[in-house]
Protein backbone atom coordinates (compact mmCIF):
# COMPACT_ATOMS: atom_id res chain seq x y z
CA UNK A 1 0.00 0.00 0.00
CA UNK A 2 2.37 2.50 0.90
CA UNK A 3 4.67 1.61 -2.08
CA UNK A 4 1.22 2.07 -4.45
CA UNK A 5 0.70 5.41 -2.45
CA UNK A 6 4.46 6.63 -3.14
CA UNK A 7 5.11 5.49 -6.48
CA UNK A 8 1.17 6.07 -8.25
CA UNK A 9 -0.30 8.71 -5.84
CA UNK A 10 2.00 11.45 -4.64
CA UNK A 11 3.72 12.38 -7.58
CA UNK A 12 0.54 13.48 -8.55
CA UNK A 13 -0.30 15.24 -5.63
CA UNK A 14 2.90 16.89 -5.83
CA UNK A 15 2.75 18.24 -8.72
CA UNK A 16 -1.26 19.52 -7.81
CA UNK A 17 0.44 21.12 -4.74
CA UNK A 18 3.28 22.80 -7.15
CA UNK A 19 -0.05 24.16 -9.00
CA UNK A 20 -1.89 25.40 -5.70
CA UNK A 21 1.08 26.84 -4.61
CA UNK A 22 1.13 28.92 -7.98
CA UNK A 23 -2.16 29.71 -8.23
CA UNK A 24 -1.80 30.97 -4.50
CA UNK A 25 0.94 33.19 -5.06
CA UNK A 26 0.59 34.26 -8.68
CA UNK A 27 -1.98 35.43 -10.99
CA UNK A 28 -2.49 33.04 -13.14
CA UNK A 29 -4.70 32.53 -16.39
CA UNK A 30 -6.02 28.95 -15.53
CA UNK A 31 -8.53 29.15 -18.57
CA UNK A 32 -5.60 29.74 -21.00
CA UNK A 33 -3.16 27.28 -19.78
CA UNK A 34 -6.58 24.64 -19.62
CA UNK A 35 -7.67 25.09 -23.17
CA UNK A 36 -3.48 24.96 -24.24
CA UNK A 37 -3.60 21.45 -22.60
CA UNK A 38 -7.10 20.86 -23.99
CA UNK A 39 -6.46 21.38 -27.81
CA UNK A 40 -2.58 21.33 -27.83
CA UNK A 41 -0.93 18.89 -25.51
CA UNK A 42 -4.12 16.45 -24.95
CA UNK A 43 -4.78 15.52 -28.56
CA UNK A 44 -0.91 15.36 -29.22
CA UNK A 45 -0.93 12.84 -25.86
CA UNK A 46 -3.43 11.04 -27.67
CA UNK A 47 -2.01 10.20 -31.19
CA UNK A 48 1.68 10.14 -29.64
CA UNK A 49 0.34 7.00 -27.89
CA UNK A 50 -2.00 5.52 -30.10
CA UNK A 51 -1.24 5.66 -33.36
CA UNK A 52 2.10 2.95 -32.31
CA UNK A 53 0.18 1.53 -29.41
CA UNK A 54 -0.04 -2.73 -29.61
CA UNK A 55 -2.74 -2.39 -27.97
CA UNK A 56 -4.65 -5.40 -29.25
CA UNK A 57 -8.25 -4.58 -30.90
CA UNK A 58 -9.81 -6.84 -28.50
CA UNK A 59 -9.11 -4.90 -25.29
CA UNK A 60 -10.78 -1.21 -27.82
CA UNK A 61 -13.61 -3.10 -28.04
CA UNK A 62 -14.03 -4.51 -24.61
CA UNK A 63 -13.56 -0.67 -23.42
CA UNK A 64 -16.23 0.66 -25.35
CA UNK A 65 -18.20 -2.22 -24.61
CA UNK A 66 -17.33 -1.61 -21.06
CA UNK A 67 -18.36 1.91 -20.96
CA UNK A 68 -21.65 1.26 -22.92
CA UNK A 69 -22.60 -1.18 -20.06
CA UNK A 70 -21.22 0.62 -16.98
CA UNK A 71 -22.31 4.28 -17.54
CA UNK A 72 -26.13 3.74 -17.97
CA UNK A 73 -26.01 1.22 -14.83
CA UNK A 74 -24.40 4.34 -13.04
CA UNK A 75 -27.12 6.34 -14.46
CA UNK A 76 -29.84 4.68 -13.79
CA UNK A 77 -28.40 3.58 -10.54
CA UNK A 78 -27.76 7.82 -9.89
CA UNK A 79 -31.49 8.43 -11.21
CA UNK A 80 -32.90 5.99 -9.12
CA UNK A 81 -30.89 7.69 -6.07
CA UNK A 82 -32.20 11.27 -7.20
CA UNK A 83 -35.93 9.82 -7.21
CA UNK A 84 -35.73 8.09 -3.53
CA UNK A 85 -34.51 11.07 -2.26
CA UNK A 86 -37.43 13.19 -4.06
CA UNK A 87 -34.60 15.91 -5.35
CA UNK A 88 -35.83 18.69 -7.45
CA UNK A 89 -34.64 19.23 -11.07
CA UNK A 90 -31.47 21.26 -10.34
CA UNK A 91 -30.88 19.26 -7.28
CA UNK A 92 -31.03 16.21 -9.40
CA UNK A 93 -28.65 17.99 -12.41
CA UNK A 94 -25.89 18.58 -9.36
CA UNK A 95 -26.20 15.33 -7.99
CA UNK A 96 -26.06 14.17 -11.60
CA UNK A 97 -22.82 15.95 -12.43
CA UNK A 98 -20.61 15.63 -9.33
CA UNK A 99 -21.62 11.25 -9.60
CA UNK A 100 -21.41 11.05 -13.30
CA UNK A 101 -17.84 12.72 -14.57
CA UNK A 102 -15.12 11.54 -13.16
CA UNK A 103 -11.90 13.42 -13.60
CA UNK A 104 -10.34 10.74 -16.20
CA UNK A 105 -7.79 13.14 -17.71
CA UNK A 106 -6.22 15.37 -15.04
CA UNK A 107 -6.26 12.93 -12.41
CA UNK A 108 -6.80 9.30 -14.26
CA UNK A 109 -4.01 9.39 -16.67
CA UNK A 110 -1.27 10.04 -14.60
CA UNK A 111 -2.43 7.13 -11.61
CA UNK A 112 -2.71 5.12 -14.64
CA UNK A 113 1.44 5.86 -16.17
CA UNK A 114 2.62 5.55 -12.81
CA UNK A 115 0.49 2.54 -11.40
CA UNK A 116 0.20 0.38 -14.52
CA UNK A 117 3.15 1.70 -17.08
CA UNK A 118 2.55 2.55 -20.78
CA UNK A 119 -0.05 -0.11 -21.42
CA UNK A 120 -1.87 1.06 -18.23
CA UNK A 121 -1.36 4.53 -20.10
CA UNK A 122 -2.74 3.65 -23.48
CA UNK A 123 -6.00 1.85 -22.30
CA UNK A 124 -6.97 5.32 -20.09
CA UNK A 125 -6.45 7.12 -23.13
CA UNK A 126 -9.30 5.14 -24.57
CA UNK A 127 -11.25 5.40 -21.86
CA UNK A 128 -10.72 8.54 -20.89
CA UNK A 129 -11.74 10.16 -24.89
CA UNK A 130 -15.42 9.00 -24.63
CA UNK A 131 -15.48 10.69 -21.65
CA UNK A 132 -13.88 13.85 -22.66
CA UNK A 133 -16.57 13.98 -25.45
CA UNK A 134 -19.27 13.56 -22.96
CA UNK A 135 -17.85 16.31 -20.42
CA UNK A 136 -18.64 18.22 -23.77
CA UNK A 137 -21.96 17.11 -24.78
CA UNK A 138 -23.97 15.55 -21.87
CA UNK A 139 -22.71 17.19 -19.12
CA UNK A 140 -22.88 20.02 -20.38
CA UNK A 141 -26.90 19.51 -21.50
CA UNK A 142 -27.39 17.49 -17.48
CA UNK A 143 -26.27 21.11 -16.19
CA UNK A 144 -28.58 23.35 -18.33
CA UNK A 145 -31.30 21.01 -17.51
CA UNK A 146 -32.18 20.10 -20.93
CA UNK A 147 -31.93 23.09 -22.67
CA UNK A 148 -28.91 22.38 -25.31
CA UNK A 149 -30.36 19.90 -27.58
CA UNK A 150 -28.96 17.47 -29.99
CA UNK A 151 -27.41 19.30 -32.83
CA UNK A 152 -25.58 21.67 -30.48
CA UNK A 153 -23.84 18.54 -28.57
CA UNK A 154 -23.15 17.08 -31.87
CA UNK A 155 -21.21 20.38 -33.16
CA UNK A 156 -19.21 20.38 -29.62
CA UNK A 157 -18.05 16.86 -30.54
CA UNK A 158 -16.96 17.59 -33.74
CA UNK A 159 -15.68 20.68 -32.01
CA UNK A 160 -12.71 19.28 -30.28
CA UNK A 161 -9.53 17.94 -31.75
CA UNK A 162 -9.05 15.14 -29.14
CA UNK A 163 -12.06 13.19 -31.40
CA UNK A 164 -9.57 14.14 -34.60
CA UNK A 165 -6.29 12.97 -33.12
CA UNK A 166 -7.97 9.69 -31.65
CA UNK A 167 -9.13 9.03 -35.46
CA UNK A 168 -6.38 9.73 -36.91
CA UNK A 169 -3.92 7.58 -34.44
CA UNK A 170 -6.55 4.28 -35.03
CA UNK A 171 -6.23 5.06 -38.78
CA UNK A 172 -2.36 4.91 -38.66
CA UNK A 173 -2.32 2.07 -36.34
CA UNK A 174 -4.61 0.16 -38.10
CA UNK A 175 -2.69 0.51 -41.63
CA UNK A 176 0.38 0.61 -39.84
CA UNK A 177 1.91 3.80 -41.41
CA UNK A 178 5.04 5.10 -39.51
CA UNK A 179 5.55 8.69 -39.30
CA UNK A 180 8.92 10.49 -40.53
CA UNK A 181 11.09 12.84 -37.31
CA UNK A 182 10.37 15.47 -38.11
CA UNK A 183 6.63 14.99 -37.34
CA UNK A 184 6.76 12.47 -34.61
CA UNK A 185 9.31 14.48 -32.70
CA UNK A 186 7.79 17.32 -31.96
CA UNK A 187 4.53 15.85 -31.28
CA UNK A 188 6.05 13.42 -28.59
CA UNK A 189 7.52 16.94 -27.19
CA UNK A 190 3.88 18.50 -26.65
CA UNK A 191 2.74 15.18 -25.69
CA UNK A 192 4.88 15.07 -22.89
CA UNK A 193 4.09 18.51 -21.52
CA UNK A 194 0.30 17.19 -21.12
CA UNK A 195 0.26 15.10 -17.71
CA UNK A 196 2.07 18.03 -16.18
CA UNK A 197 -0.18 20.47 -17.53
CA UNK A 198 -3.34 18.76 -16.48
CA UNK A 199 -1.89 18.48 -12.88
CA UNK A 200 -0.79 21.45 -12.35
CA UNK A 201 -4.19 22.77 -13.67
CA UNK A 202 -6.00 20.61 -11.86
CA UNK A 203 -4.06 21.95 -8.12
CA UNK A 204 -4.92 25.70 -9.31
CA UNK A 205 -8.17 24.82 -9.38
CA UNK A 206 -8.39 23.07 -6.77
CA UNK A 207 -7.66 26.60 -5.15
CA UNK A 208 -10.93 27.64 -6.31
CA UNK A 209 -12.95 24.92 -4.63
CA UNK A 210 -14.56 24.56 -0.80
CA UNK A 211 -15.69 22.29 1.30
CA UNK A 212 -17.76 24.63 2.97
CA UNK A 213 -21.16 24.15 1.46
CA UNK A 214 -23.48 21.17 0.92
CA UNK A 215 -21.56 18.70 2.79
CA UNK A 216 -24.47 15.92 3.17
CA UNK A 217 -25.05 16.17 -0.88
CA UNK A 218 -21.45 16.31 -1.16
CA UNK A 219 -20.71 13.50 0.73
CA UNK A 220 -23.12 11.34 -0.79
CA UNK A 221 -21.62 11.72 -4.23
CA UNK A 222 -18.07 11.11 -2.62
CA UNK A 223 -19.02 7.90 -1.63
CA UNK A 224 -21.47 6.93 -4.89
CA UNK A 225 -18.06 8.44 -7.46
CA UNK A 226 -15.25 6.80 -5.28
CA UNK A 227 -16.67 3.36 -4.26
CA UNK A 228 -20.45 2.73 -5.91
CA UNK A 229 -19.19 3.26 -9.13
CA UNK A 230 -15.59 1.05 -9.26
CA UNK A 231 -17.93 -1.85 -7.51
CA UNK A 232 -20.15 -1.49 -10.58
CA UNK A 233 -17.09 -1.03 -12.82
CA UNK A 234 -15.81 -4.40 -11.12
CA UNK A 235 -19.27 -5.68 -12.14
CA UNK A 236 -19.21 -4.88 -15.95
CA UNK A 237 -15.77 -6.14 -16.36
CA UNK A 238 -16.62 -9.66 -14.77
CA UNK A 239 -19.94 -9.56 -16.40
CA UNK A 240 -17.84 -8.91 -19.75
CA UNK A 241 -14.88 -11.24 -18.98
CA UNK A 242 -12.70 -8.25 -18.91
CA UNK A 243 -9.45 -8.95 -17.29
CA UNK A 244 -5.30 -8.17 -17.24
CA UNK A 245 -4.09 -4.40 -17.07
CA UNK A 246 -7.68 -3.65 -18.67
CA UNK A 247 -10.01 -5.05 -16.04
CA UNK A 248 -7.70 -2.91 -13.84
CA UNK A 249 -7.39 0.31 -15.43
CA UNK A 250 -10.95 0.30 -16.06
CA UNK A 251 -11.62 -0.59 -12.17
CA UNK A 252 -9.41 2.43 -10.54
CA UNK A 253 -10.33 4.68 -13.31
CA UNK A 254 -13.98 4.13 -12.42
CA UNK A 255 -12.89 5.48 -8.67
CA UNK A 256 -11.69 8.99 -10.03
CA UNK A 257 -13.33 11.97 -7.73
CA UNK A 258 -15.62 14.37 -9.43
CA UNK A 259 -14.05 16.56 -13.03
CA UNK A 260 -13.11 19.67 -11.77
CA UNK A 261 -14.68 20.76 -14.93
CA UNK A 262 -18.15 20.06 -13.94
CA UNK A 263 -17.96 23.37 -11.66
CA UNK A 264 -17.59 25.72 -14.09
CA UNK A 265 -20.78 24.32 -16.02
CA UNK A 266 -22.41 24.28 -12.61
CA UNK A 267 -21.05 27.78 -12.32
CA UNK A 268 -22.45 28.66 -15.88
CA UNK A 269 -25.88 27.49 -15.74
CA UNK A 270 -26.35 28.19 -12.04
CA UNK A 271 -26.54 24.45 -11.05
CA UNK A 272 -26.01 24.49 -7.25
CA UNK A 273 -22.56 25.88 -8.22
CA UNK A 274 -21.49 25.45 -4.51
CA UNK A 275 -22.72 22.08 -3.94
CA UNK A 276 -20.70 20.82 -6.95
CA UNK A 277 -17.19 22.43 -6.06
CA UNK A 278 -18.36 20.84 -2.33
CA UNK A 279 -18.37 17.76 -4.33
CA UNK A 280 -14.89 18.09 -6.23
CA UNK A 281 -13.07 19.31 -3.11
CA UNK A 282 -14.37 16.14 -0.77
CA UNK A 283 -14.29 13.70 -3.45
CA UNK A 284 -10.53 15.11 -4.64
CA UNK A 285 -9.59 14.95 -1.08
CA UNK A 286 -10.47 11.34 0.32
CA UNK A 287 -9.39 10.16 -3.16
CA UNK A 288 -6.33 9.75 -1.64
CA UNK A 289 -6.87 7.21 0.31
CA UNK A 290 -9.92 5.56 -1.89
CA UNK A 291 -7.55 5.35 -5.10
CA UNK A 292 -4.93 4.32 -3.30
CA UNK A 293 -6.59 1.31 -2.31
CA UNK A 294 -7.78 0.64 -5.51
CA UNK A 295 -4.63 0.84 -6.91
CA UNK A 296 -3.70 -1.30 -4.23
CA UNK A 297 -6.52 -4.11 -4.80
CA UNK A 298 -6.23 -4.17 -8.53
CA UNK A 299 -2.22 -5.01 -8.83
CA UNK A 300 -3.17 -7.50 -5.98
CA UNK A 301 -6.10 -9.35 -6.61
CA UNK A 302 -7.33 -8.10 -10.17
Amino acid sequence: MINVLSNAIFPILLMAAIGALLGRIVIVDVRSIGRLALFVFSPALIFAYLYDAEIPTVDVVNILTFQAVWLPALYIFCFVLCFVAKLREQHRSSMLLTTMFMNAANYGLPVALFAFGSAGLERALIFAVPQHLMSGTLAVYIAASGSVGAKQALIAVTKMPTFYAVIAALVLNILNLGLPSAISTPVDLLAGAAIPTMVIVLGIQLTNVSLKDDLLAAGVASIVRLIVSPVLALGATLLLGIDGVTQQVLIVLAGMPTAVYTTILATEFQTRPKQVTSAVASSTLLSIITVTTLVWLAQNYF
